[in-house]
């Protein structure tokens, strides 16, 4: 299943993302996973960088358009201390590199604690997230690349996307390193 129809299949209006890229699919016990929990859970920040420049090279030959801003999707401050560093923070941080765009973690912030997505259903992600965030910072008439490490119902990136687009900006792609398996 491609990104585009698994955003579509979530309650908010997939018009709300201009675009999705993902740059392998997530096989449980595959060798992806072993990167992706390093960088998410292991205390690996720096695989996140490169990870991210490599993302960044992905979306570019895809051909999708070079945004204003790279954000990512931002951890509660919460989980933030708890695991010293935002994974997603780290590979927009080489996608910025790449795309030659300034990295933006500062532009939108999880102001609700919410519980792990990787227990709940479809509609208990939705349910989770779809207010938890908020904008710090104006956002008006630029155009966003949202950046997270694995996308699985889409609920989280399109929860901030949507915040994006309600505080005003034009438009909003999304890049993740994974897509999962539905």
């Amino acid at each position: 299943m491609n990104v585009a129809a698994r955003l579509d299949r979530l309650p908010s209006d997939w018009g709300t993302i201009s675009g999705a890229h993902a740059m392998w699919v997530f096989d449980k016990g595959g060798a992806l996973q072993s990167i992706q929990h390093a960088l998410k859970y292991g205390d690996r920040p720096r695989y996140g960088v490169e990870l991210g420049r490599l993302l960044g090279t992905s979306y570019l030959r895809a051909g999708w358009p070079a945004p204003d801003r790279v954000v990512p999707v931002p951890l509660h401050r919460l989980r933030l201390l708890e695991r010293g560093y935002n994974q997603a923070d780290m590979l927009a941080r080489g996608v910025a590199d790449t795309l030659d765009v300034p990295s933006a973690a500062d532009v939108l912030i999880r102001a609700q604690s919410t519980v792990s997505q990787t227990k709940l259903s479809r509609d208990q992600r939705w349910s989770n997230v779809c207010s938890a965030f908020e904008t710090r910072r104006s956002v008006e008439g630029l155009t966003y690349l949202l950046v997270d490490d694995v996308l699985t119902t889409g609920s989280t990136i399109m929860a901030c996307a949507q915040t994006l687009r309600d505080s005003g900006a034009a438009s909003v792609y999304v890049a993740t390193l994974c897509l999962a398996r539905a």
